[in-house]
């Protein structure tokens, strides 16, 4: 057979291979898309399309309680599973809807931790009811949040506040005892300064849990930084007996910077330091310690404290929450520092992390998220490049230098 022949007729087989596969591809598109209309004839598009939109899970059942259709968040998140579509009491409730029109929803319990998903049922047209499930575990949480922050504020500031009503009216009482007064004085001032502290923290715990905008952000030196608090906390080091010691393994030629507010980080540093000056012995010290990664700069406060256990370790960071609160009140302290400090540190991208022994000690390290570390890096090799030149020209002109005779002062 000639071969131009044999090419043609095997392209022509191909052509009508491929005719036969589409032709039978559409049909079946055809027939599936009839077998749909028949089994929802009432079933409009524009349902559908809304339904397909929404951020919900949405279900469309018919007139013999069966799905026909299922939005795609109902096909990714299953927020109402196939054995509860199937339960009968649900079943019940979806044909009480289809009889008499009224809506049906359930809220969750904000008792029970599993009920979290809120499902509302309606008819729609006249053979179908749309189940529509939105889950709120996550506002749940937020708002229980919520009502313990302001439960706990509330309590916090009730102690002091009426603390200061009952000194005022002692002071009243006493004015013609001058030794009760000032008694009762230094007892103002001492209370006055911890609802000052309080109210500061509250400040600055919602500082830090606020979102980081571009033109908060500000070029900050971590070395600087970490320096600066560690000086203005020797005078309190000093009255508590406490000696600071700062180590900087962190490479001197390389920079340290981060973008973010001066401010709230410089918080989170002098959190850490304040609770170690406050839980140490007397006579002991506190090391505040420097290292540079790769690409994140590391932040160390250790102390020669009592140390926390590992019971208590997880919830530390938490608002309010204290190891031993009567001792902790006494020295002044609100319960929100380190909660302060976790916020802000992950508001800049970094974090913070607490290593503790009973009767040791603990360490606190901050975890800060180095500002363009390559160039950086290169910039410090380009400072090095440039110390070791004029370090070589310094020994040079000392060499060429006449040595100085004795006796010449």
């Amino acid at each position: 057979m000639d071969p131009t022949l044999l090419v043609l007729a095997s392209t022509a087989l191909g052509a009508v291979v491929g005719a036969g596969v589409a032709v039978t591809i559409l049909g079946m598109r055809r027939a599936g898309r009839r077998r749909a209309a028949e089994l929802r004839p009432e079933l409009g598009e524009v349902a559908t399309t809304i339904l397909d939109e929404i951020d919900m899970f949405a279900v469309i059942l018919d007139s013999s309680l069966t799905p026909v259709y299922a939005n795609p968040i109902a096909r990714q998140e299953r927020h109402i599973s196939d054995e509860d579509i199937r339960d009968p009491e649900f079943l019940a409730r979806v044909r009480r809807v289809m009889t008499t029109g009224a809506p049906d929803t359930h809220e969750p319990d904000p008792t029970d931790p599993a009920d979290t998903v809120r499902i509302h049922i309606v008819r729609i047209q006249r053979r179908f009811a749309v189940v529509l499930a939105e889950d709120l575990g996550e506002e749940q949480r937020v708002n229980a949040m919520r009502r313990d922050f302001i439960a706990n504020v509330s309590h916090e500031l009730k102690t002091p506040i009426a603390a200061i009503g009952l000194l005022s009216e002692a002071v009243q009482q006493a004015a013609d005892e001058p030794e009760l007064v000032r008694g009762f004085a230094k007892s103002l001032v001492k209370e006055s300064r911890r609802l000052g502290e309080l109210s500061r923290d509250i400040i600055q715990l919602s500082e830090a849990q606020s979102t980081l905008r571009p033109e908060d952000r500000e070029s900050v030196s971590l070395r600087d930084l970490v320096r600066g608090e560690v000086e203005s906390h020797r005078e309190f080091a000093a009255q508590h007996g406490i000696e600071l010691v700062v180590t900087d393994d962190s490479e001197p030629d390389r920079d340290a910077t981060i973008l973010g507010r001066p401010t709230s980080l410089g918080t989170a540093v002098a959190n850490l330091l304040s609770n170690a000056i406050r839980h140490s012995p007397e006579g002991s010290r506190v090391g505040i310690g420097m290292e540079l990664q790769r690409r994140s700069f590391l932040v160390t406060v250790t102390d020669q404290g009592e140390g926390i256990a590992p019971e208590h370790q997880p919830r530390i960071f938490e608002r309010f929450y204290r190891v031993d609160g009567a001792r902790t009140r006494g020295e002044g302290g609100t319960g929100l520092g380190l909660s302060i400090t976790r916020h802000t540190m992950r508001a800049h991208g970094g974090d913070v992390d607490v290593w503790s022994q009973p009767g040791v000690g603990s360490s606190f390290t901050l975890t800060f998220p180095l500002h363009d570390p390559e160039g950086s890096s290169k910039s410090s090799k380009r400072a090095k490049k440039a110390r070791r030149a004029t370090r070589g020209s310094a020994e040079a002109a000392q060499t060429a230098a006449p040595v100085p005779q004795k006796g010449h002062q």
